[in-house]
């Protein structure tokens, strides 16, 4: 299924109350690509990086900003995923840090776990498209 979307992968769903996560999802990388969509608001370049995931056996897609919002470097997610490589099994667990959330990323086969924050997105569909650095 070359042009069509896929399912896209829900780490969290919007509530009342914010956000809830959906809990752990182990998946296979599959490949990643840069797309482009309509700009959102001010600052938003329209670039982000759709990833293509296998779980469960069924390809599913994540796509989020290429660049932290309004910045010239990756996202923070784009940084923590470079590293990845098409075949890896990791796993992205949406966590609460204070009124925060943040994606975390574990690679499971060589135990290496990254954080990524995170932005609300307008879309209903789709939770986590902004991702930001952390700032020390």
């Amino acid at each position: 299924m070359k042009a069509g979307l896929l399912p896209k992968l829900q780490l969290g769903i919007k509530t009342g109350k914010g956000v809830k996560s959906t809990g752990k999802h182990t998946v296979k990388v599959i490949e990643d690509k840069i797309v482009r969509k309509p700009p959102r608001e001010e600052g938003d370049d329209g670039y982000y990086v759709r990833y293509i995931f296998e779980e469960n056996g069924e390809r599913k897609q994540y796509d989020t900003r290429m660049k932290q919002k309004g910045g010239v470097d990756p996202s923070y997610f784009v940084q923590a995923m470079a590293n990845v490589e098409p075949g890896e099994e990791i796993t992205l667990e949406m966590k609460k840090a204070g009124l925060k959330n943040y994606i975390e990323i574990i690679r499971t086969s060589v135990g290496e776990v990254e954080r990524a924050d995170t932005e609300e997105d307008e879309d209903e569909d789709s939770l986590v498209d902004g991702l930001r650095t952390i700032h020390a």
